[in-house]
């Protein structure tokens, strides 16, 4: 069967192409796309990496249509910082197609762990290991900044994992003593129940404001608050609060993202109980997190936005505002690379060289960082 027409005469695509995290991310997509796809007739084609840089890397390259895209992460890859600093791997035009959820974190150790408070936390400590999730590990390193710990190479224990369900793991069985994690994580309710229990240490930014701006100075993206999604041990306990996208490619046919951005706004309904996370995906949400962040809105979805009497004129200048800063950032890691490259300078995460010469270059460019934006009317 040919996929279905809509009443406007926009046929749906053959297939639709996503790809998520190994874990949650897959989880998600499992309870949304096959919804999705039962009604339009496309062939549901989910991917999945426990390597964010890829994520990014193949959307870049148009091999799927989107992946969820964190503040921090897409900050990460628009910025080209660590491993986002390779030359296949920097900015490009990245757009919002429509929200994911809203989430919060926390800091969780084994209920009869010697850490009970933040500044528990002692060099030696063993923390689960997030490399392959950009994010995630910079999420991890600033919650150590946080206790006062420095070194992250030399006074940290690391123990690898690769997915959410192992972070979980290697905390119950006490292979690891703390790790960040999104509360909503399936494998969390089960935790709860082993014979320890699970203990949540507090980042109270009002109580502990010194502690919060060590936090902010490795990861400046974030808000702090009460967390209000997760096991009912977290419930209340301070973390990080915020909101994923799930963004792609500017190039993608605005048609196909009206459609999508229609789709998943009139059939919420269908598919809220197919995950925690979907619960969080709902126009309001969408709405709120426009707000704050500093991703430019695909023209599909605002165009919806628009018929639904949602886009204002605030949103357009903050949109263009943000389009333009992303178009300066990827119009300079094109020129830098081309320079390194007449250099025969080697243009890889790797080369301290490199890195050097594109943190320069953005100085150079007065390319300012990307930020979070309390609302609308703010610059």
């Amino acid at each position: 069967m040919p996929p279905k027409i809509e009443p406007d005469g926009y046929q749906w695509p053959d297939s639709i192409n996503v790809i998520g995290w190994s874990g949650v991310g897959i989880n998600v997509y499992n309870g949304l796309i096959p919804k999705l796809c039962k009604a339009t007739g496309m062939r549901p084609r989910i991917a999945h990496t426990v390597d964010s840089l890829q994520r990014f890397k193949y959307t870049k390259l148009g091999l799927f249509d989107l992946t969820a895209g964190g503040t921090t992460e897409v900050s990460l890859m628009l910025e080209g910082i660590r491993r986002f600093a390779y030359r296949d791997t920097g900015p490009f035009p990245i757009r919002t197609i429509w929200v994911q959820t809203k989430t919060n974190s926390g800091i969780v150790v084994r209920g009869d762990s010697y850490i009970k408070d933040i500044y528990d936390i002692k060099p030696g400590v063993r923390v689960v290991d997030m490399s392959g999730y950009v994010a995630a590990q910079h999420i991890q390193e600033a919650s150590l900044a946080w206790a006062g710990i420095k070194d992250f190479k030399n006074d940290v224990v690391w123990v690898p994992a690769t997915s959410s369900e192992d972070k979980v793991r290697l905390i119950v069985e006490g292979k690891a003593d703390m790790t960040n994690i999104v509360c909503s994580t399936v494998a969390l309710q089960a935790a709860e129940k082993n014979p320890y229990g699970l203990r949540w240490i507090d980042t109270n930014e009002g109580k502990d404001p010194e502690g919060a701006a060590r936090y902010r100075a490795q990861d400046p993206l974030v808000d702090f608050g009460p967390m209000f999604s997760g096991p009912p041990s977290c419930i209340g306990h301070y973390g990080t609060v915020g909101t994923s996208f799930y963004v792609g490619h500017e190039r993608l046919d605005p048609d196909y993202v009206y459609h999508l951005a229609k789709w998943f706004d009139e059939n919420y309904e269908e598919f809220k109980d197919g995950h925690p996370w979907l619960k969080w995906m709902t126009r309001q949400t969408l709405i709120d997190g426009l707000q704050h962040t500093f991703y430019p809105v695909h023209e599909g979805c605002k165009r919806y936005l628009k018929e639904i009497g949602v886009w204002t004129d605030k949103h357009e200048r903050r949109n263009q505002k943000s389009a333009e800063l992303i178009d300066r950032y990827c119009q300079a890691n094109e020129d830098a690379i081309r320079a390194a490259d007449q250099k025969g300078m080697f243009v890889s995460a790797k080369n301290p060289e490199w890195i050097t010469f594109w943190e320069n270059f953005k100085k150079e460019r007065g390319l300012p960082k990307f930020k979070m934006y309390i609302n609308l009317e703010e610059d």
